[in-house]
């Protein structure tokens, strides 16, 4: 793989130039098959107001907007290529730290730089079961949010990946996602003074294979297998398995509605410097609809949320290519790493629909994985969402309440974080 992957950035130049000439077809030259028009071309934008507050820094406050848009040549037989081009902008009100680009330190953190990028540079070979991508490109394994590898889609800047990938469905009931990467495209943006924030180097391959067996649930299956050039401290294998079933619907005995999920996976270094023990992460679930009490609500559901992330004491499982603002609380108290005494994570979230809006209320409560180290902290998060025509409003709120005992460490110190966010496409 290594001698493969140097050779990607060239060939997506190459494929990109041979495939500049699809702009000039007609529309009766695209395949009947194929959605033409309607999907050749899209722009989506979203304006963003956020107030955050660390008890550490000033206050910051951030307006930002983003502009997506996208751009896909007509089909030729099973090709085409698609580009996207994204653009931040914060109206001149950056009194806030975007994370090392702005030069505003004195502010609490709001990751979302301003700047132009190109995003997704690609051809894709698309046939009856098979996708195959490759060039610049987004990279989203699971249902958002991603635990391994995403995009990060919360915020206006995505991580995207130079990377081959193949999307293959087996038998119907079996589908393979398989990823061979060769750099990230951070969050932090291109215009961020250090190369390491910007983007990484890496030598990657992902593969995830997922089974639907009739009345049984999903089975997931992943390896990971991330060797970063430059920072081989995050280097790592990890192989998973989880399982995620409608565990009541079919129990005589309760005959209640709810979902339950167990999922399990071993990680261990890529290189001796930074050599540990197997490290474990762990987690189940097991939720309850409210249909169960009430046949005519069927918006809300009870929801209990168990995770372990493994330290040692010096090192920790570490997920560095995930959506991570989906996990542990939304105030991001845990996003760069997970602690080297490991993180526990018991969350209740508590989902309805009320007057008209979803909400989402989450409490969590995180420790470490050893018995005699005191608790990190508690959190309280709360979304709500709803759409009015073609504008997607989303609300969020997150408080967290830290262990004294923990400062100067991130994980000390209390934050609260609000957000106001509409999206929509042009």
């Amino acid at each position: 793989m290594n001698r493969i992957m140097p050779f990607m950035r060239l060939g997506l130049i190459a494929v990109c130039a041979t495939l500049a000439c699809p702009f000039v077809l007609a529309d009766d030259e695209c395949p009947q098959e194929a959605t033409c028009e309607n999907d050749r071309y899209s722009a989506d934008v979203r304006i963003r107001y956020a107030n955050i507050n660390d008890n550490i820094n000033d206050d910051a406050n951030a307006l930002t907007a983003r502009l997506l848009m996208t751009l896909r040549t007509p089909q030729m037989g099973n090709f085409r290529a698609v580009f996207a081009a994204e653009h931040v902008n914060d109206f001149g009100i950056d009194t806030y730290n975007d994370g090392g680009t702005n030069g505003q330190t004195q502010y609490a953190t709001e990751v979302d730089p301003s700047g132009t990028e190109l995003e997704e540079a690609f051809v894709e070979y698309r046939g009856d079961s098979t996708l195959i991508r490759y060039g610049r490109q987004y990279i989203n394994h699971g249902a958002l949010p991603q635990r391994f590898l995403g995009t990060v889609a919360w915020r206006q800047n995505n991580q995207s990946y130079d990377a081959l990938t193949v999307d293959a469905t087996i038998a119907e009931k079996f589908r393979l996602e398989t990823a061979l990467v060769e750099k990230v495209y951070r969050v932090l943006g291109r215009d961020h003074p250090s190369r390491s924030a910007r983007e990484w180097d890496i030598d990657g391959l992902a593969i995830r294979g997922t089974w639907d067996p009739d009345n049984f649930g999903t089975i997931t299956g992943y390896l990971y297998n991330l060797d970063f050039v430059e920072n081989i401290f995050l280097s790592s294998r990890t192989i998973g398995l989880a399982l995620d079933s409608p565990c009541f619907e079919d129990a005589a005995k309760f005959g209640w509605k709810g979902s339950c999920k167990v999922e399990f996976a071993s990680q261990s270094s890529l290189h001796d410097a930074f050599d540990y023990d197997r490290l474990f992460y762990i987690h189940s679930s097991i939720g309850v609809d409210f249909s169960n009490f009430r046949e005519d609500n069927t918006t809300g559901s009870v929801t209990l949320n168990a995770t372990l992330l493994e330290g040692d004491g010096r090192y920790s499982f570490k997920t560095p290519l995930a959506t991570l603002h989906g996990y542990a609380g939304a105030a991001d108290k845990f996003l760069v790493n997970t602690p080297p005494d490991g993180l526990r994570n018991i969350e209740i979230r508590i989902k309805e629909r009320i007057l008209g809006w979803d909400f989402t209320l989450g409490l969590h409560r995180f420790d470490t994985n050893f018995s005699n180290l005191p608790s990190y902290g508690n959190e309280i998060d709360v979304a709500a969402t709803r759409s009015f025509g073609k504008y997607k409003w989303i609300l969020k709120f997150a408080n967290y309440q830290a262990n004294e005992e923990w400062q100067p460490t991130p994980f000390g110190v209390d934050a609260t974080k609000f957000w106001a966010t509409v999206q929509f496409s042009l």
